[in-house]
């Protein structure tokens, strides 16, 4: 316990109070995702926390298109992405870009297609903790 202090006031002194810790590593699978519910200022704001091939990844749990659950989604391990299973629209989850549109929807109107970025966050691991920076 004295090693996790050591390393949250380090941590705190980088990032102040944006960082928040979310689970043991071992939580996680590879190729796997899980849901946490974080209360940053007593908002409640739902993470999605990934790992791709060995590599961890954070975002928003909600699809920036027409807001369904990511965590319901698949991840793409060979281009880095997660393809929305309402709609398969595909962002890269290192940079938060819409990569993909399906062709199935190429006559929808310019206004349905369009989607934000995923917001993606810093996300950190340490002494077999994962945090993630939320500002």
């Amino acid at each position: 316990m004295k090693g996790f202090n050591k390393i949250n006031k380090i941590l705190s002194k980088v990032f102040g109070d944006m960082l928040h810790k979310i689970c043991d590593i071992n939580t996680l699978k590879n190729n796997g995702m899980k849901v946490f519910r974080l209360r940053p200022d007593n908002k409640p704001i739902d993470i999605l926390i990934g790992k791709i091939n060995g590599k961890l990844f954070a975002c928003d749990n909600y699809c920036p298109h027409r807001g369904a659950s990511l965590s319901k989604s698949c991840i793409s391990n060979n281009n880095q992405r997660i393809i929305c299973y309402l709609h398969d629209f595909e962002y890269n989850i290192n940079t938060g870009n819409l990569e993909n549109i399906p062709n199935k929807w190429i006559n929808q109107s310019p206004e349905w297609k369009k989607s934000n970025d995923l917001v993606i966050y810093k996300i950190i691991e340490k002494e077999n903790n994962i945090f993630v920076d939320i500002p």
